[in-house]
């Protein structure tokens, strides 16, 4: 198989359509639909969804990225777990500079009828909309893949020249990028920034390295004009 740096929307309807439960076609819809992350979804709840609207509500807390010692005041990495300068116990010191945001985004008829059906059926009452862990998401969408005849590592990473299996990012990269093959002027490329909670415009602009068609058919161009293929 051809190697790719996203997904087409016949290759997300196949892996929607290959997930054996309702549970996981909604996983599968919702990230493609939506194009938020995977922690986003798993903090999502019920009541952040407006059925009548169809928006949603969606949360996102960026964790904070440095820890401060009570001991010494050495300031070190949110991952550590012992000062580095006196040695103390930091693993409970809470992170600074946390930041939580929302935004509200647009979610499709189909999604939100899966939605629904969704929560008629399951058995438990809890507030939130998915309760599974990152790894078993991760583990679905590999299952559906490989049902989907999508398997093995076909994802293009053009920065790193790296391949990977499909994952739950692979889905918002995917929506990231139809978005701009239909619309690249200034106000859709800052409405994709709203849409996936960018704060920065530089982080929504590396997406135009997912999109070789454009640079081919640019190229195309120039040939065309040199010497007139």
């Amino acid at each position: 198989m051809a190697l790719k740096t996203y997904l087409t929307p016949d290759e997300i309807k196949t892996l929607i359509d290959a997930a054996p439960t309702l549970r996981d076609k909604l996983i599968v819809s919702f990230l493609a639909d939506t194009g938020c992350r995977i922690s986003e979804l798993l903090q999502l709840k019920v009541i952040h969804i407006d059925f009548d609207r169809q928006m949603v509500l969606i949360p996102h807390l960026k964790a904070g990225i440095r820890k401060k010692c009570p001991s010494c005041g050495k300031s070190t990495g949110r991952r550590q777990n012992f000062c580095p300068k006196c040695g103390a116990d930091i693993s409970q010191v809470v992170t600074e500079g946390s930041e939580e945001r929302t935004r509200l985004v647009n979610v499709g008829q189909k999604t939100l009828e899966l939605c629904r059906q969704y929560l008629e059926e399951r058995k438990n009452d809890t507030d939130l909309l998915i309760t599974l862990t990152r790894q078993m998401v991760y583990r679905i969408l590999r299952e559906c893949a490989s049902k989907a005849g999508l398997d093995g590592e076909i994802i293009l990473n053009p920065n790193t020249g790296r391949t990977h299996y499909i994952h739950p990012h692979v889905l918002r990269d995917s929506l990231a990028v139809d978005w701009l093959l239909l619309d690249d002027s200034g106000d859709s490329q800052k409405m994709l920034q709203e849409h996936l909670g960018h704060k920065r415009y530089e982080t929504t602009a590396r997406y135009f390295k997912l999109t070789p068609s454009r640079v081919a058919k640019a190229a195309d161009e120039v040939r065309r004009h040199r010497f007139g293929d």
